[in-house]
């Protein structure tokens, strides 16, 4: 589901002869799209159109403090509007459906995303940008400052492109609510559990001073894995966003955290095995 958002977003682009940071308010109007900011509760941006109607109105919310969530949300709409197989009524879409990537969230939702993330951040201008070093606070920062993007969603985009071993973790009120990993990341994030004692994240909610790059903690903090080498360790940088009570942490895997899986020999090789980029050897 998530390739289909990322289809629809790079035939846009194409479409829209855009190849570089734009103002997405201008790419809605360009494809019949009003957009208006309006003062509500209840929801973060809305598609309003009649039905059976090609042209309609995206709704903003307009007390959003953050300009890159906004431009997200618009975004997030156009998706809506442009993949057909998402109906033609009118959508709402509630602050929680925005820029999250958690998997309890609708396909339609979480599709719109990934949307956002190719159309406002594409992969041609990120990747070669920031994907060639370790992953850092400096690369997402400046991901949001070219893009008008948020951190939140910034750091999402430089997970799906990077090569190295990464994570992103979003924590609210003191509790995991979803992570996003690099393809090579290898580890599980326990989402619905509380951040623990010991990382900078728990450190954060309690409004203590942390350092402003990666540092090391203990792996079993964050990582779960039946693997998981005893001492071992992991970078950790977080950042508090008061304005949504929550935390945003990156962490990066710099050495081996887990005890290499045991292989019988060469007869346990077979055609549907996985590389460690979890891509099929070649038959």
């Amino acid at each position: 589901m998530s390739e289909v958002g990322r289809i629809y977003a790079k035939e846009l682009l194409e479409r829209l002869g855009i190849a570089g940071p734009f103002d997405v308010r201008d790419a809605a109007e360009h494809i019949g799209l009003k957009v208006e900011e309006c003062h509500v509760s209840g929801f973060e941006g809305a598609l309003v159109r009649g039905k059976n109607e090609p042209l309609g109105t995206i709704l903003v919310k307009e007390t959003t403090r953050e300009i890159g969530r906004k431009n997200f949300t618009i975004a997030h709409e156009i998706g809506h509007y442009v993949m057909p197989h998402h109906g033609w009524e009118g959508i709402v879409c509630r602050s929680d459906n925005i820029e999250s990537w958690s998997k309890s969230l609708a396909n339609d939702e979480i599709e719109a995303n990934v949307f956002a993330g190719e159309f406002l951040m594409p992969e041609g201008l990120v990747r070669p940008r920031v994907c060639q070093q370790p992953p850092s606070f400096d690369s997402i920062r400046w991901v949001a400052r070219t893009f008008s993007t948020s951190l939140t969603a910034s750091g999402y985009r430089l997970m799906d492109l990077t090569t190295f071993r990464s994570a992103v973790i979003w924590s609210t009120n003191g509790e995991i609510r979803w992570f996003k990993a690099s393809e090579d990341f290898a580890c599980f994030v326990p989402v619905h559990e509380e951040v623990r004692q010991g990382t900078y994240a728990f450190d954060c909610f309690r409004g203590l001073a942390t350092p402003d790059s990666l540092e090391r903690v203990r792996a079993d903090l964050w990582l779960r894995s039946s693997r998981l080498l005893s001492g071992s360790g992991v970078l950790e940088h977080s950042i508090f966003l008061p304005a949504y009570r929550s935390v945003l942490t990156l962490l990066y895997i710099d050495e081996p955290v887990e005890q290499p899986e045991e292989r019988n020999g060469l007869d346990e090789l077979n055609p549907e095995d996985f590389t460690l980029r979890r891509r099929r050897w070649p038959r």
